[in-house]
């Protein structure tokens, strides 16, 4: 059983959790303790494996998955004797399709769900999924046969129903937000049930695989539902706050002061002469200037929030710096980012009028050609330029020499790029043109990679 947890905490690992030898070390220790009670084991090892919110859904997936398949003896679920449960309009076997085959019935479907506890919502999934089949254990076939279920059970026309309700008067806030839960815990159940089919069918192997649509760290920022979106803008608060405390580290040895006798003298081991070259102790912070150029328009709007964050962040980091944001025109809004936070940024009508004047699309080329001729003598050899763009100028041509030219001026540019690296050459995406003035370009697709360049260039 203690390998069983092993690999089990191996496998957390590689879904993207944070599990060190310690923690590990403790849950084994605490599941010894229970004597790896099936009724105790999860919620040992929640509780000695899971720190952060986000972690959870991904610890619950793989737990379910991982020991229902491998070890049938900790099943923490064992399937109900319960008779079947239909909807009214649907055939028995919860596949949803009358006999007419239109589908069940949305209020049918509204009256079973209504006010069922998890263990009947479980139940439900399972049969609603029993005569599933599947091609494959990809997480794109899931979402897929998820999506047909839903179709069947009427399932968007009964969301809509709830939604009209609440809208009408008809429903209260309170209703309304109980409705909304029971929505997300059977789809997450149907989800779950469909992951056990792929896992049972096609091997283990896959676990992974399935596992990695739970972490929303690793999700795209455009696959995130409404509510982790508010999770991931949580993670990037975290993420904000620890830049702005962690000590600087851009310090270079002074050329005068206190000498460093260590350090000289390894000088002359090294080179086997005189100590001629002296080393000095004290270090003297190296000023960077920091340019931030944020890409706003509704091609990468999902994207540009998150980016936005990270904008609000760095000023919060640094003293020196200066943010811009642009559709076809380029706007400063440091000042602004002071005072005010991207909620109320995106709700400033008089901003985006501002920077959406001539064509209403991205135009790298304007944009370069306005910081060229306006801003470039403030560029200098400490000056950073962070870009946040997808590249995509809609066919017009690229302005790469304006990209050029202040290439040579500033000490790197960086491009912080939402699309997969693979089209960053198709189409009217012009990285092709751009990468050659950037000291590094980044895929910055979810919140991992977002986090890992926030620790590198910030």
């Amino acid at each position: 059983m203690k390998q069983v947890i092993v690999d089990f905490v191996r496998l957390l690992r590689q879904a993207g959790l944070t599990v060190t030898t310690m923690e590990a070390i403790d849950a084994l220790k605490a599941a010894e303790l229970t004597g790896f009670a099936p009724d105790l084991l999860r919620g040992v090892l929640e509780t000695t494996l899971v720190k952060s919110t986000w972690e959870r859904p991904v610890f619950a997936a793989l737990f379910e998955l991982y020991f229902e398949f491998d070890c049938e003896p900790l099943r923490m679920h064992p399937k109900s004797q319960s008779p079947t449960l239909a909807i009214k309009g649907a055939t028995a076997d919860g596949s949803g399709r009358s006999s007419a085959g239109a589908g069940g019935d949305a209020e049918g479907l509204l009256e079973t769900i209504d006010n069922q506890p998890a263990a009947i919502l479980e139940e439900l999934a399972r049969q609603f999924t029993a005569n599933i089949s599947l091609s494959s254990a990809e997480p794109g076939e899931i979402s897929q046969k998820l999506r047909e279920t839903q179709v069947n059970l009427r399932w968007f026309e009964a969301v809509n129903k709830v939604e009209r309700r609440y809208v009408t008067g008809q429903l209260m806030e309170t209703a309304f937000q109980k409705w909304q839960k029971t929505f997300a815990q059977l789809e997450a159940c149907l989800r779950r049930e469909l992951e056990r089919k792929a896992v049972k069918q096609f091997g283990r192997q896959h676990i992974l695989k399935l596992v990695e649509y739970a972490n929303i760290r690793r999700r795209d920022f455009d696959c995130l539902a409404a509510n982790e979106v508010v999770a991931v803008e949580q993670e990037i608060g975290k993420l904000a706050k620890k830049l702005a405390e962690r000590p600087g580290i851009r310090l270079r040895r002074a050329k005068r002061g206190t000498v460093d006798i260590r350090r000289t003298f390894q000088e002359v081991v090294r080179t086997g002469g005189c100590p001629v070259n002296l080393k000095y102790r004290d270090k003297i912070k190296s000023k960077v200037d920091l340019w931030l150029l944020c890409d706003v328009s509704n091609s990468v709007e999902r994207f540009s929030r998150f980016m936005l964050l990270l904008v609000q962040a760095a000023q919060r980091r640094y003293a020196n710096i200066r943010s811009f944001v642009f559709i076809d025109e380029v706007v400063e809004v440091t000042e602004w980012f002071k005072t005010q936070d991207v909620n109320a940024f995106l709700q400033a009508r008089h901003l985006r009028d501002r920077f959406n004047r001539r064509v209403g699309l991205s135009r790298y080329d304007l944009v370069f050609e306005q910081i060229a001729r306006y801003e470039l003598p403030a560029v200098n050899a400490r000056t950073k330029l962070i870009i946040l763009g997808d590249g995509r100028n809609n066919w017009h041509p690229g302005g790469a020499d304006e990209l050029a030219k202040i290439a040579e001026r500033a000490q790197a540019i960086y491009w912080l790029n939402p699309l997969p690296t693979e089209e960053w050459l198709d189409g009217d995406c012009l990285m092709k043109e751009y990468q050659m003035y950037c000291r590094q370009i980044f895929e910055c697709r979810n919140l991992e990679q977002l986090t890992n360049v926030a620790n590198r260039i910030l």
